[in-house]
């Protein structure tokens, strides 16, 4: 699922001696940088297409060395297509019930991530998936991103010992299944975002479930 909001996720700490002090400023530090990185590679990518911006021009507007940019993105693709955390695949994979049949629980699994989404989280992804969808090359590229996506949702079930009991292996279906959520994605940027993501979703998966 490669829709998930740009830089690292916060994390609740219950006391002030939980993290040493020069950590927390580390790391505080480090996220500042990842979001200043992000915010200068759309801006760019906005203004000049996302074909036509390189790396170092990312880099030189954020202020930082390309080194330090690949510290915190392993290509620009990365930027407009983050690719989940096994962490976030298995938690939302474990949410669902465990006696549906696969494609059930993957499709409700990719339900209950795009519901995750807040206005602004929602807006973010339109900007990011209005370039994708404008750039030949990264249209290309959300196929890699939704294979990467598919072997982390493997990776979960493969952690998981209830039987699916399906004919069909979890494979296909997790293939066939990623290819929707790029579907959705796609068709929801292509209309700029004019009817809500959700019903896109509903629309899409419904489709699928006729295969």
């Amino acid at each position: 699922m490669t829709g998930d909001p740009p830089g690292p996720r916060p994390t609740t700490r219950s006391t002030i001696h939980t993290v040493p002090p020069t950590q927390d400023w580390r790391a505080r530090k480090r996220d500042e940088t990842h979001q200043r990185i992000y915010e200068s590679a759309m801006r760019l990518f906005q203004e000049r297409g996302y074909d036509h911006v390189s790396v170092g021009e990312i880099a030189s507007a954020a202020g930082v060395s390309v080194p330090t940019f690949y510290a915190h993105f392993a290509t620009k693709d990365h930027i407009v297509m983050p690719i989940p955390a096994q962490e976030e695949i298995d938690s939302i994979l474990a949410a669902q019930p465990a006696e549906l049949p696969l494609g059930e629980r993957i499709r409700s699994g990719i339900l209950a991530w795009l519901a995750h989404y807040g206005p602004e989280e929602r807006d973010e992804l339109l900007a990011r998936w209005r370039i994708v969808i404008a750039s030949p090359v990264l249209r290309n590229r959300a196929a890699e991103f939704e294979r990467a996506t598919a072997g982390l949702v493997l990776d979960a079930l493969r952690q998981d010992a209830s039987p699916d009991g399906s004919p069909v292996t979890p494979g296909v279906v997790v293939t066939a299944s990623l290819s929707a959520y790029t579907q959705i994605i796609m068709r929801w940027a292509e209309e700029d975002g004019r009817e809500s993501l959700q019903d896109v979703a509903e629309t899409v998966l419904a489709a699928l479930r006729q295969i």
